[in-house]
């Protein structure tokens, strides 16, 4: 009885840490550290999980054209991500139908 509990423990303990190792496998590493930056005036709203797409407005309230691009955790096709020119004041919504059910606005990088 006590060693089933050890052997159930440890298989318990071992599903744990290969799970963990495969998320960490499957997780896509952060954009690129060589992406220019996209200044702060450019700012966002994440409007997640409506009707199983999520949507993110991008506003330029910089004084020049901003060349945007957000960039995701997980998303099924990476073509519905597009790169918008922005007029100084002009605001674009993209929406994207996530590939994971949790996924995650990663940020924007210039393109």
């Amino acid at each position: 009885m006590v060693l089933a509990k050890i052997k159930r423990k440890a298989a318990v303990a071992t599903a744990v840490a290969v799970s963990g190792m495969t998320l960490a496998a499957i997780s896509p590493a952060p954009a690129s550290a060589a992406a220019a930056s996209v200044p702060s005036c450019v700012t966002t709203i994440v409007m997640p999980e409506v009707f199983g797409s999520m949507g993110v407005a991008i506003t330029n309230n910089c004084e020049s054209v901003q060349r945007v691009k957000p960039t995701f955790q997980s998303v099924i096709e990476s073509s519905q991500i597009r790169c918008d020119t922005l007029q100084p004041g002009q605001e674009v919504t993209q929406w994207v139908r996530p590939a994971a059910p949790f996924n995650k606005f990663l940020g924007l990088v210039s393109c």
